[in-house]
Order: C-alpha cells, then sequence, then structure tokens
C-alpha cells in the first residue's frame, strides 16, 4: 500500500505518480486524456474531493496533483484514486483496488 502524509491545509509536496497498468507494469498511454484526482471517506467511501490533475508527460503515465485548502482542510485518511477519462465513455480508475492512503495531520501553528 502507498501512503502519501501531508499536513492540514498544506499545499506542498505535491501528490505525483506515474499511472500504471495493473496487470502489466506498463506504462499508462494519457494522450488524450483528462486524469481527476479523487479522495473518498476511509470507511464509508464517500466522496471527499476531486480535481483535475496536471499531466507531466502524457507517453510515461507522469501526472501530478496540487493540493489546494479543500483537499488538505480535513484532519483524517482518506482512500486515493487516478480517474483517466479519455473522453469517449473510456474511464480507467488507478488502482483498482483501495492501495493509495492519504493521510492529513494536524498543523500545530
Amino acid at each position: 500500500m502507498e501512503i502519501h502524509k501531508i499536513k492540514k491545509d498544506s499545499s506542498v509536496p505535491r501528490l505525483e505518480k506515474n499511472l500504471e497498468y495493473d496487470w502489466n507494469g506498463s506504462a499508462v498511454d494519457l494522450t488524450g486524456a483528462t486524469v481527476y484526482f479523487n479522495m473518498g471517506n476511509l470507511t464509508d467511501y464517500t466522496a471527499y474531493h476531486s480535481g483535475v490533475c496536471g499531466i507531466t508527460d502524457r507517453n510515461t503515465g507522469s501526472v501530478y496533483f496540487e493540493w489546494d485548502a479543500i483537499s488538505t482542510g480535513s484532519i483524517g485518511t482518506f482512500w486515493g484514486e487516478f480517474e483517466v477519462d479519455w473522453g469517449s465513455g473510456s474511464i480507467m480508475t488507478i488502482p483498482n483496488e483501495h492501495d493509495l492512503q492519504i493521510e492529513v495531520y494536524e498543523d500545530y501553528n
């Protein structure tokens, strides 16, 4: 399981990921795609936050998500996933299982 930790109300470090197919580990070609990052509640899977990702390299599936006041505004542990949308009804979610966990910790200021 991959765990990304960040302090409440922080915007760095951004979340960076190379999107790969689960079954063979090859890079997802993001040509023509829009990628979203979704966060959900750890216990009941309700949606918490969603935002558009930046794409660093479409050929290697390299993406990033810039945190904002909403995504890091609440302390807790969340599931994270990337949703690749090619715009023609073809959507893929990465990871397929709950393998990406986001932990937002209290800021002591």
